[in-house]
């Protein structure tokens, strides 16, 4: 199991993106954090603050790749930053709700 993290400087993208995977049963639910501060240095060393909109949502690692792909098709030109971090421990009952409520793989 992965906590899926989605951020992305459109946030109506940001709704679209949590709306289609708990339609498609590729996410439980979806946390959406508006105005994410992220700091980033440019390449000739000035610091400037950006903000985004952040997607959080427990689904299963097997899921990934195929999230990202359909991410992918959906905004060729505008992609969002996608990656997951690793549930390592969780509730059984609320596990088991998580495996039987996505998607089959």
């Amino acid at each position: 199991m992965i906590l899926l993290h989605v951020i992305t400087s459109d946030e109506e993208q940001a709704i679209e993106i949590a709306d289609f995977l708990i339609e498609e049963k590729l996410m439980l639910e979806a946390v959406i954090i508006k105005k994410v501060l992220v700091r980033q240095k440019s390449e000739d060393g000035v610091f400037s603050t950006i903000t985004q909109t952040m997607i959080i949502g427990r689904t299963k690692s097997l899921l990934f790749s195929y999230i990202d792909q359909k991410i992918r098709e959906r905004y060729p030109d505008n992609m969002p930053l996608l990656y997951s971090l690793a549930i390592v421990n969780m509730d059984w009952e609320q596990a088991d709700v998580l495996i039987n409520q996505t998607a089959k793989v």
